[in-house]
C-alpha cells in the first residue's frame, strides 16, 4: 500500500475531490487552509509591491493499493493542473501497517 499525498492549489481542491471520486477513489483526507512556497518563493504581487507569503494550499492524502498509484496521481494531476508555477507537488509514501480504529482490523495485505 501507498500513501499519496497531494499538495495542491487551494481553489483546485473541489475540482480534484469529484475527480478522484468519479474515478471511484473514495477515501481521502483533507487539510485546507495549508500554505506553502515552492518555485514562486512564496513571493505575493498586490497592487505592484512584493510581499513574502504562504500561499494558500490544501493537502490532499489517500492510501491505495500498489498498483492503484498511478493511476490515482494521473487523476490528482489532470484535475489540479492549471500549467502555472505553484501547481503543486505529490508525494508517494510507503504504507507499513493500517487499521481500522473501530475494531481493530488490519487493513494491509
Amino acid at each position: 500500500m501507498k500513501l499519496v499525498k497531494a499538495v495542491v492549489r487551494e481553489d483546485k481542491i473541489n475540482d480534484v475531490l469529484e475527480a478522484l471520486v468519479a474515478a471511484g477513489f473514495t477515501g481521502a483526507t483533507v487539510y485546507r487552509d495549508a500554505g506553502g512556497m515552492g518555485g514562486e518563493s512564496g513571493v505575493v504581487k498586490i497592487r505592484g509591491r512584493s510581499y513574502e507569503a504562504l500561499l494558500p494550499r490544501a493537502v490532499i492524502e489517500v492510501v491505495v493499493a500498489d498498483e492503484e498509484v498511478d493511476r490515482l496521481i494521473a487523476v490528482i494531476m489532470s484535475s489540479a493542473r492549471t500549467g502555472r508555477l505553484g501547481d503543486g507537488r505529490i508525494f508517494v509514501l510507503p504504507v507499513l501497517d493500517a487499521l481500522r480504529i473501530r475494531n481493530g482490523e488490519r487493513l494491509t495485505k
